[in-house]
């Protein structure tokens, strides 16, 4: 089998993911904390993105690269994010250039549009970035750097902008933009596998009610979702009206990211 690098294995959509990408990958997990419940096929590494060293020896070996590890939160100072999210996932792309590594998928996040309001558009597959918090400007970067990669050699990147990968819809907002584990799974493969990608942006979302991605790239590509975002609401789930008008951001499409002062980055200076 062919081997695959998740980084930030340890965490709730790497967890998630791993039953279904090991079906066809052998693993290689990375985190900064070791990752529980290894079984055939699984092997894990603690190490530190932002140590060059330590990404060269994770990616060596690899046939593919599934980028998930990051920093992030509604109130996350840009200082914080410059090492996990800016230099570690260069370290990665030249890494992957110089093992030979065939695709590199990269979790980039819809609060890179998180700014717009939710009835700005009727789809915001096409609307421009828009980011909501230092967080989702590392992923904007992370998107352009994948770009940059790509059209200056053979790496073919995959990003996939996800909406919410939580195990069941909460609210209002997510139900737009909910995805399984077995559908975020399906797109990640495609991503891994499809002879057409080269340079992609899809979206992680699985079928909605009232969606706010229609994802035409990702189904030109054979995603056809399994699952949808009506049939998994929580027991305490908040209908629009439910949700507090201010706090809650749900008139956004980043939620309560788009809500939240930014830090200024001078006091940090």
């Amino acid at each position: 089998m062919p081997t695959l690098l998740i980084t930030g294995a340890a965490g709730i959509v790497g967890t998630a993911l791993r039953p279904f990408l090991r079906q066809r990958y052998a693993l290689r997990l990375l985190d900064r904390k070791p990752v529980e419940g290894l079984v055939a096929g699984e092997t894990a590494v603690v190490g530190d993105l932002t140590d060059p060293a330590c990404v060269q020896q994770a990616v060596n070996g690899v046939d593919g690269i599934l980028h998930l590890a990051c920093a992030h939160g509604t109130d996350i100072e840009f200082i914080s994010t410059v090492e996990p999210n800016y230099h570690a996932t260069l370290y990665l792309l030249e890494a992957a250039l110089q093992h030979g590594v065939k695709r590199f998928v990269f979790a980039s996040s819809h609060h890179v549009l998180g700014q717009h309001r939710s009835d700005a558009a009727e789809y915001f597959d096409d609307m421009p970035v828009a980011p909501d918090s230092y967080y989702a400007l590392s992923k904007v970067f992370g998107e352009a750097a994948c770009a940059m990669t790509s059209q200056r050699s053979d790496l073919a990147t995959f990003i996939v902008r996800i909406g919410n990968a939580d195990p069941k819809v909460s609210d209002a907002r997510r139900l737009r933009m909910w995805t399984s584990a077995r559908d975020l799974a399906q797109l990640l493969l495609i991503g891994l596998e499809h002879p057409d990608v080269h340079q992609d942006i899809v979206y992680g979302v699985s079928e909605s009610p009232n969606p706010l991605f229609h994802n035409r790239r990702a189904r030109a590509l054979g995603y056809t979702p399994q699952d949808n975002a009506g049939e998994h609401l929580a027991e305490d789930y908040l209908p629009y009206e439910a949700m507090a008008p201010e706090g809650s951001g749900r008139d956004h499409v980043g939620g309560a990211y788009a809500g939240v002062p930014l830090a200024s980055v001078l006091e940090r200076v």
